[in-house]
């Protein structure tokens, strides 16, 4: 049943946000629950994830995975380090077990149409794939530079689609929908990890002032023992630079937390200017901006936040 009317087609435009989309499944419990049946499906990185499992109607396999997962079971889909040449993974591993989720592997296959929404890394224009390797298109979706390498399909090289269209509404009206409902998970963001956090992991350095021997009162002002304090002056003034060096180090965040942070503030500012654009008829927004990009562990936090927004939205 579909509460808009049977001649009111719906359209899904599932968001980009890292593990801040395991909130699309709590959203895709409210429609159930409400009686709203939809008809495309249009998504974008995370989104696309879900995007494609609901439209191959197999979102319970990953359903069951998130709120199952533990880091054991998280290690195999997003530790995966290859260190090639354009990113810290090039996501093979992660393709695997996407297909042995899906059960299938061409966009000919799907029971609902869907989109998933990448960027052209060369003429930095949207990419809205439709037809062929459905497993390539998620990938390249998802790929955040700098995290996953980019994928080439065609002649393009394709990169995440945060970067042109992370809650991609105007993709699902050129499917054909007359109603749209939007997740954005994009906003209230809440930085991943607290500068205190980074500072407990740094080296462990003794603190303190630096003890050093003392001269006999009948020495100090002998010639060989100024040559000593002057060489434990030295040695002092390394150990406090080491010092300083390490606090800064421990104090910054990683490669990979820079370039999630950036993509992501990148997307929350594209996403609200897009939606002031190209507003949807329906726009859920989870409360899920305290979950970090790659913190996918808190999924049932994630899961319950977008099932709350959907339901308060749709009432």
């Amino acid at each position: 049943m579909n509460r808009f009317g049977k001649h009111k087609r719906v359209g899904l435009a599932l968001g980009s946000g890292g593990a801040r989309g395991w909130a699309h499944l709590g959203v895709l419990q409210a429609l159930r629950e409400k009686g709203i049946a939809v008809e495309y499906v249009a998504g974008t990185s995370m989104g696309a994830v879900v995007g494609a499992f609901l439209a191959a109607r197999r979102e319970e396999v990953l359903r069951e995975l998130a709120q199952n997962l533990d880091w054991k079971r998280l290690r195999p889909f997003f530790w995966e380090v290859s260190l090639s040449r354009s990113g810290l993974t090039d996501g093979r591993k992660l393709l695997e077990e996407f297909r042995t989720m899906l059960g299938l592997r061409e966009f000919r296959e799907l029971e609902l149409p869907f989109r998933a929404v990448a960027t052209d890394l060369d003429t930095g224009g949207e990419a809205v794939l439709g037809s062929g390797n459905l497993l390539q298109a998620v990938r390249a979706s998802i790929s955040i530079p700098g995290l996953f390498s980019p994928v080439q399909i065609g002649k393009r090289l394709l990169v995440d689609g945060g970067l042109v269209n992370p809650v991609p509404v105007s993709v699902a009206r050129e499917m054909g929908a007359h109603v749209v409902i939007a997740v954005d998970v994009s906003q209230g963001i809440v930085t991943d990890k607290k500068p205190e956090s980074r500072k407990s992991k740094g080296p462990k350095i003794a603190r303190g002032p630096l003890l050093l021997p003392k001269p006999a009162a009948a020495e100090e002002n002998g010639g060989a023992m100024r040559l000593l304090d002057d060489f434990f002056a030295e040695i002092e003034k390394k150990v406090n630079r080491l010092r300083a060096a390490a606090a800064d180090a421990a104090a910054r965040p990683a490669v990979a937390d820079v370039l999630v942070q950036s993509v992501r503030i990148a997307e929350a500012s594209i996403a609200l200017a897009r939606r002031q654009a190209e507003p949807p008829d329906i726009l859920i927004e989870p409360q899920v901006g305290g979950i970090g990009t790659l913190e996918f562990h808190r999924a049932k936090e994630a899961l319950a936040a977008g099932y709350a927004a959907a339901m308060q939205a749709l009432d």
